[in-house]
């Protein structure tokens, strides 16, 4: 089979999957497979938005995540085709995210962080393996035969792996603070700089590249 292939850019990689939802109505429920993937996807975002702790979270190498269901008077609004006139037509399932690494290794996280949510959303969808995303080859199977080529992809930060964004954001907070025990109200320099310098990089010694230079050290003057 010609899978569709990623596209990467330094570190960052996309993947994009174009699945059909199933028609009908859920098996003992009173609501379309749409529907119940909408509120699956109203929950995730819901969480997002309350800063609840989701798997999503957590995921080491994630970039950017992005679900939207396509529904017919959307894809055909410039159609001679209209929904009315193809009754068979369905909704379909967008998914768009950008990464660290490689497809197949993302996937696996998605399977083991996200199992339960990956169910529920695509589970609405025609095809969905009966054993979910825990039986990852034929999750993986599933996720390229529905994967789309992306013909231009753009990364604002290709050599920034998620977790050095990270580790960044964490230093710039620690130097913010740095800087304001460094200022007198008047805005002069405080007494010992030099002293709070040293204490600072000891304190954040983990977050400079290539400092102490390899095979070197650096020990912060005694500030007690």
């Amino acid at each position: 089979m010609d899978w569709a292939r990623s596209v990467s850019i330094g570190r960052a990689t996309e993947v994009t999957l174009f699945t059909p939802i199933m028609p009908g109505l859920v098996p003992g429920e009173g609501r379309t497979y749409e529907q119940r993937l909408h509120s699956a996807l109203e929950s995730v975002q819901r969480r997002l938005l309350r800063h609840v702790p989701t798997p999503i979270g957590v995921m080491p190498t994630i970039h950017f995540a992005r679900w939207l269901i396509l529904r017919p008077a959307q894809y055909l609004q410039y159609s001679t085709i209209t929904p009315d006139s193809a009754p068979s037509l369905r909704s379909w399932l967008f998914f768009e995210s950008n990464f660290d690494g490689e497809v197949k290794d993302y996937l696996r996280e998605f399977s083991v962080f996200l199992g339960e949510d990956v169910d529920r959303i695509w589970g609405n969808c025609e095809g969905w393996p009966a054993g979910g995303s825990r039986s990852f080859e034929t999750y993986w199977d599933y996720a390229k035969r529905h994967q789309i080529p992306t013909h231009a992809f753009y990364a604002a930060y290709p050599d920034l792996s998620v977790g050095r964004i990270r580790q960044l954001q964490r230093f710039r907070r620690a130097f913010d603070a740095f800087v304001a025990r460094t200022r007198q109200p008047d805005g002069s320099t405080v007494p010992d700089v030099a002293k709070l310098f040293d204490q600072f990089l000891s304190e954040n010694i983990v977050y400079p590249n290539d400092f102490p230079a390899e095979g070197g050290s650096y020990v912060g003057e005694d500030v007690n």
